[in-house]
């Protein structure tokens, strides 16, 4: 069989022609995986800056919010301290809230009265404008806002509670004086032992219209013992009319409404119970049948 043998030359041509083909074949290879290594690192790249913006902003929001919770706080730790501290009192302020310690202390209710109704706009202003309605404890020319200690306590522009307070309450010997001008003026009061904010213990309640007043009773007052702010047991009712007759009787009640006992008298021609005085047999005190459940011995000027 006969074969062709080439030249040597086209054989050294051909062998370098594959060779060529070769090396292009994985010069392709080569940059076509380089190519892909750089699409690759751009894209980790791109993946990473966009990590680092999504971080950077998130960091942001996260100081932003933080700066704007810390000043709502600060804000609001300002505003606290700002309640906290009481008003401050003028030197007319602090001479009328201490006439009034001085004359309700020694007794001279009638002065008390006087002052706070000629002075009623003042203590009006006082309560609603400068308390703005909250209840503070005045003592030695000073406003504290705890209710502790020694004081008095202005709970409205014509009603005080002057004495000891515990725990935000009238708490041992305490007196709640009110001063209204009504037909005539008057004053209220209720003295004695407070628990609580509500009488309990020994203590007395009543009123006096003072000047021209056109009721039967100008004084009337009431002793004996409280629960809750109504009396039980035996108690003391003493009043004076406006010819300044003095009359006394000693009745029981429960619950702050009466008990009808032996010692009272029906008369039926009023529907009423009787109870003759203890200096007058011909005194009576008169009580409809129908009011005698009505818890009328109890203190009317309560804390809240």
């Amino acid at each position: 069989m006969n074969r062709k043998i080439l030249p040597p030359v086209l054989v050294g041509i051909l062998c370098l022609t594959t060779g060529l083909a070769a090396g292009i074949g994985l010069a392709e290879d080569y940059y076509r995986e380089q190519f892909v290594s750089q699409e690759a690192c751009r894209s980790l790249q791109d993946d990473l800056n966009e990590s680092l913006r999504e971080s950077s902003a998130h960091a942001m929001a996260e100081s932003a919010a933080e700066s704007a919770a810390e000043k709502v706080r600060q804000e609001m730790t300002e505003s606290l301290a700002e309640e906290a501290l009481p008003p401050e009192l003028t030197r007319d302020q602090k001479d009328l809230l201490d006439l009034l310690m001085e004359y309700i202390k020694a007794g001279e209710y009638e002065k008390a009265a006087r002052l706070m109704i000629s002075q009623s706009e003042e203590l009006s202003e006082l309560y609603y404008e400068t308390f703005e309605e909250k209840r503070y404890l005045y003592h030695d020319g000073k406003l504290a806002r705890e209710l502790e200690g020694e004081g008095l306590v202005l709970a409205r522009g014509s009603l005080l509670f002057l004495g000891e307070f515990s725990a935000g309450f009238p708490e041992g010997q305490c007196i709640a004086f009110q001063a209204v001008r009504m037909d005539s003026p008057r004053y209220d009061y209720a003295f004695g032992e407070w628990k609580e904010g509500r009488m309990n213990g020994e203590g007395e309640e009543g009123y006096c219209c003072y000047e021209g007043t056109q009721e039967e009773n100008r004084v009337l007052i009431r002793r004996g013992v409280f629960q809750d702010d109504r009396m039980n047991g035996e108690v003391s009712l003493t009043t004076v009319n406006a010819q300044g007759e003095e009359s006394r009787w000693i009745m029981q009640v429960a619950d702050g409404a009466l008990v009808i006992d032996d010692a009272w008298q029906y008369d039926s021609s009023q529907d009423a119970y009787q109870l003759s005085s203890e200096e007058d047999a011909a005194h009576a005190y008169t009580v409809p049948a129908d009011s005698i459940s009505e818890p009328y011995f109890q203190n009317l000027l309560v804390w809240e």
